[in-house]
């Protein structure tokens, strides 16, 4: 009985993720974020952590809306990779590829994050998107002696931002676009241990990072306003990427869970849509501070809103990472 049960549980959950499947096939064709090609010709974008998954997909999406897009990367060799595989793509796909004269496809550039570099070699910076992330990870420090995640997905960016926005001012009008998660909902920012060097929990500590970055958002908007420059932030929703390296599945379970993810998890294009729709629709022009899914705005928990640990979690920020001592 008990096989039979195992049995008819496997199938019931086969015909389930076809049944999805089919749907989202039927539905494969819509592009939420999407429009015509050409629509960021003469648009920088900076995009971190754009050699695989989310930002890869970003990428690619940008540069058919005519882009020029920087992979910002600290390991060069992985991103030259990338960016050959994408051109390759976008050539196959039946288009110009990047860096064509002919048609609209923009440029794809490689560059290590090397501010300094940065600032002298890039005339102007359009778009800014905060994609690089690290997901539950073991317990372990940054170059800079931080907690990973935290490091990671929220200083890391944080310092980056604070040290491109002079650019972002003088190529107003601008965006900064930063990708957040769903997760936030289970964390909180311990200011008595934002280390958690007392105490470590990588689920946790990975919500507390996503929860840092739409605290970041919302002060940094109030803190442009007026300038020309805005900042949103979003959850792309499930999606199917190496984000989970660290997360250990069981042999047996590998198929099942193949299938599910498969069926249910969003592909990388699809997660990539409202990266894409922040930086580049007409619709949010002007639009700040605000929290995005699936191309459309979100509410925010209380948690998420208050002003006080917002501003908080920034000057202390700034003292992690240098700007102040």
């Amino acid at each position: 009985m008990a096989l039979v049960a195992t049995v008819a549980a496997l199938l019931a959950a086969l015909g389930g993720a076809l049944w999805l499947a089919a749907r989202r096939f039927v539905g494969s064709s819509v592009r939420h974020g999407g429009g015509d090609s050409g629509l960021m010709h003469g648009k920088t974008v900076l995009i971190t952590g754009a050699n695989s998954g989310l930002g890869r997909a970003t990428a690619a999406e940008l540069l058919r809306l005519g882009a020029r897009v920087i992979m910002g990367c600290r390991d060069r060799a992985r991103a030259e990779e990338a960016a050959g595989q994408l051109r390759r793509e976008l050539r196959q796909a039946g288009g110009p590829g990047p860096g064509s004269d002919a048609g609209e496809a923009g440029e794809l550039v490689v560059r290590e994050l090397d501010l300094a570099s940065l600032r002298s070699e890039e005339p102007r910076l359009d778009v800014l998107i905060n994609n690089a992330g690290i997901f539950q990870c073991p317990y372990m420090k940054t170059e800079d002696g931080f907690e990973m995640q935290f490091g990671v997905n929220h200083l890391g960016h944080f310092l980056l931002t604070n040290l491109l926005l002079g650019l972002l001012k003088s190529s107003a009008p601008s965006r900064i676009v930063v990708v957040s998660s769903k997760l936030y909902k289970y964390g909180d920012i311990n200011f008595e241990d934002l280390n958690s060097e007392q105490n470590y929990n990588k689920s946790f500590c990975y919500s507390r990072s996503k929860l840092a970055n739409i605290l970041f958002t919302r002060e940094l908007a109030r803190r442009l306003e007026g300038t020309n420059v805005t900042v949103n932030v979003l959850h792309p929703g499930i999606v199917r990427t190496n984000l989970g390296r660290h997360i250990h599945i069981p042999l047996l379970v590998k198929p099942l869970f193949n299938l599910v993810s498969w069926a249910f998890f969003k592909t990388p294009v699809e997660g990539a849509q409202t990266s894409v729709y922040l930086a580049s629709s007409p619709e949010v022009e002007g639009v700040s501070g605000k929290y995005f899914g699936d191309c459309k705005e979100e509410a925010l928990l209380p948690k998420a809103m208050d002003e006080s640990v917002a501003r908080k979690l920034w000057d202390i920020s700034e003292v992690m990472v240098g700007i102040l001592k």
